[in-house]
């Protein structure tokens, strides 16, 4: 390398820094790399003997040399660590001080604790030392080493290594930055392989839960007791819709109800719907319920749609369902299921009709019923606090 010096040194430093600023390594945080440059450039343009740079470790408690140069044998080489226990009065000067300028080492106090084990050993006579600070917090050191004759360090070469160490210090940032997105990509992972082990494990037990419903059922013996079995199967299908739609989505906090809402309709007018004809109209705004409120709102629908199939429709009629979801006001949000039945037994709350577990699940979700029913059909409007609902999408 042709190190000759033309009269201003300081445009050559200049040079050499905006050459080493484009080199990709620093944006894509290879320290080691840019670090070998660093340490290559410093020696051979500052024209000292030896290069070394330093991290410290996570508990402060060594510094450790990641790269280091010889510029009279042209190569690289390794320091062995640093230890605060042993070096505490130095460990301490260079944590408080942006730069350490010693023309000769051995005048200066906190440099006693090297003498004997790093100063006289590699016959340094002189050091400029620049301390890597990011984000308020000492991280290394960049060290520039003469060997056997002394070097005033003068203000441009002060300079010029205080650059370097910034370009160390942005390519140690940029590393540490990539290493939490490594860790957060690696960690979501995890995470969707988790949820997807999860979901096939949910799944499959609802499925076995079915299976036995379904079997158990099978063995009732009187009208009775096969429609309490029909009746928790509903409820299950129901709970296992809300958790397909819940993954499906992706977004495993909020249930969207324009596509769930149908989901459960074809699911209820699958079991009750033998021989009906029903014509459903639905209005449901595109809105999105948390998570914690799926289940109750959603078995609350199924009761309520159920109650319409089993004591509303009959096969003789042309048998209509309203079912409405909406932002009431700034406070509630309504869902409003109605038919055009013949209305709800007059005892209807005792007579098997889910109004018992309907009023559990309002509770759960401080909603309020409103309840009208005479011969030309039943309305049902719960209102429930709008602060459940995720977002309204325009």
């Amino acid at each position: 390398m042709n190190t000759s010096w033309p009269f201003n040194r300081s445009s050559v430093y200049l040079e050499v820094i905006e050459g080493l600023s484009k080199n990709a390594m620093i944006g894509e945080g290879d320290l080691q790399g840019i670090a070998k440059e660093i340490c290559y450039h410093g020696a051979h343009f500052l024209k000292v003997d030896r290069v070394n740079i330093w991290t410290i470790n996570a508990d402060e408690s060594e510094l450790n040399c990641i790269k280091a140069y010889n510029r009279k044998t042209d190569s690289f080489y390794s320091e062995r660590p640093l230890e605060a226990k042993l070096l505490p009065i130095y460990f301490n000067h260079v944590r408080r001080s942006e730069l350490i300028i010693t023309e000769n080492v051995y005048n200066e106090p906190f440099n006693a604790e090297l003498v004997d084990t790093y100063l006289k050993p590699n016959a340094i006579q002189s050091m400029m030392e620049i301390p890597i600070l990011s984000g308020g917090k000492f991280r290394g050191i960049v060290c520039f080493e003469q060997i056997d004759t002394p070097h005033s360090w003068v203000s441009h070469e002060q300079h010029f290594a205080l650059a370097l160490a910034q370009l160390l210090t942005i390519t140690l940032e940029i590393n540490e930055k990539n290493l939490y997105r490594d860790q957060l990509e690696k960690a979501l992972k995890e995470k969707s392989t988790f949820i997807t082990e999860i979901n096939h494990r949910v799944k499959n037990n609802l499925a076995v839960i079915i299976a036995l419903i379904k079997a158990e059922g099978l063995k009732a013996k009187d009208p009775f007791h096969s429609e309490l079995f029909q009746t928790v199967l509903s409820q299950v299908f129901t709970l296992s819709t809300v958790q397909h739609s819940l993954y499906d989505s992706k977004n495993f906090n909020q249930l969207e109800l324009n596509t769930f809402i149908p989901q459960l309709i074809s699911n209820i007018n699958s079991t009750y719907g033998f021989n009906l004809k029903v014509e459903i109209h639905l209005s449901i705004e595109n809105i999105s319920i948390h998570a914690d409120c799926s289940i109750p709102l959603s078995l609350i629908l199924n009761e309520l749609l159920t109650n319409a199939y089993k004591y509303a429709f009959q096969e003789s009629k042309n048998n209509e369902l309203w079912i409405e979801m909406k932002r009431q006001n700034e406070q509630y949000c309504s869902l409003l299921v109605r038919d055009n039945g013949f209305g709800l037994p007059e005892n209807y709350q005792t007579k098997g009709t889910g109004f018992e577990l309907i009023r559990d699940l309002l509770d759960q979700i401080d909603a309020t019923p409103n309840i009208t029913s005479d011969e030309n059909g039943t309305k049902v409007q719960v209102l429930f606090p709008c602060e459940l609902v995720n977002r309204f999408k325009q």
